[in-house]
């Protein structure tokens, strides 16, 4: 199983052992109890449970720890019931946050997968600031478009030379649909924790509405998904909005409600992408609305299970191959 999908099952199932995230980043998360009891606390992210020596660098690292596995062991169990970790194991479920079982165990027809390596976060980035660059760029411009180092834009470079050419001025994709098509099979999308939300308003409106609620509270909000290729390329009635933030929000002030991923009309990610911000910069901001970039969009319209996610994301593509045309 993944991590970002373990991940977000481990969001639902705070939820369902009403723990609620009150903000936060998976280095100091706040998490709050029934009895409004508050933890802040630093996210472990492994798909196997930590080993004994690792355990043991987690405890005395002196840090309240979260950690988030697929399968416990008889070890990190008593050790969380002891309140030392807080833990969330997804095969048998289970949720023990200040050494209280808040969540009964319970089996489940989930299966362990494969998992990935470091992300190249540096890599997709600086292709998606080639691509939708005005003319060439030099290296330095390269690493402020792409939210890295210009050493890592040097080096990244190298192993880019299908997609891109050097001429007097700098560097340039010399095929931006190349790179759309490449981007599409390769990158999975920012990954990170997700939390869904369900709102009776228009998409177009829930996207405002939580954007600026995101902002007041500093949480840098980027729109994406359907209601960012709607102010993009206007092709269709948008049926959610992703909203990326630096940091978790309970958006239930904002006249939101938990949902399940299925019901959900609202789906907000803290991501493990740190280039998010920097690529967005590079798009163009209709309304005031802070928007991801269009190839972040277009790879979440992709990614959508509405029957007309395919066309709404070819429509979505022309207009960027569009663009880096003229």
């Amino acid at each position: 199983m993944e991590q970002d999908v373990i991940l977000s099952q481990a969001m639902l199932l705070l939820r369902e052992a009403d723990v609620r995230i009150t903000g936060g980043n998976l280095d100091a998360l706040s998490l709050t109890a029934p009895d409004h009891k508050v933890w802040e606390v630093k996210v472990y992210l492994a798909s196997t449970p930590p080993t004994p020596s690792k355990l043991h660098t987690i405890l005395e690292r002196g840090l309240r720890t979260l950690v988030v596995t697929f399968r416990p062991t008889e070890r990190l169990t008593e050790t969380a019931l002891h309140g030392k970790v807080d833990l969330i194991t997804i095969a048998p479920v289970s949720v023990i946050i200040g050494g209280v079982q808040r969540l009964e165990p319970r089996r489940t027809a989930e299966s362990a997968g494969k998992t990935h390596g470091r992300a190249p976060w540096g890599r997709w980035a600086l292709l998606r600031a080639l691509a939708l660059a005005d003319g060439p760029q030099t290296q330095t411009g390269l690493a402020a478009a792409a939210g890295i180092s210009q050493p890592a834009v040097n080096k990244h470079l190298r192993t880019l030379e299908a997609f891109v050419e050097r001429d007097r001025w700098g560097w340039k994709a010399h095929d931006v649909d190349a790179i759309v098509a490449w981007l599409l099979d390769n990158y999975p999308g920012p990954r990170g924790v997700t939390s869904y939300w369900y709102g009776l308003d228009s998409t177009a409106e829930q996207a405002k509405k939580a954007a600026e609620f995101a902002q007041e509270l500093g949480a840098s909000p980027l729109v994406s998904g359907d209601a960012a290729a709607d102010l993009y390329a206007p092709w269709r009635l948008p049926g959610s909005a992703i909203v990326y933030l630096r940091e978790a929000v309970d958006f239930t002030d904002a006249g939101f409600a938990p949902a399940a991923p299925d019901e959900a009309t609202l789906i907000a990610t803290v991501p493990e992408d740190f280039t998010l911000w920097a690529t967005a910069a590079l798009a163009h901001r209709p309304e005031g609305i802070p928007l991801a970039d269009p190839l972040v969009t277009l790879r979440d319209v992709t990614a959508g299970d509405a029957v007309d996610s395919k066309e709404a994301a070819d429509h979505l593509r022309k207009a960027i191959v569009a663009k880096a045309a003229r």
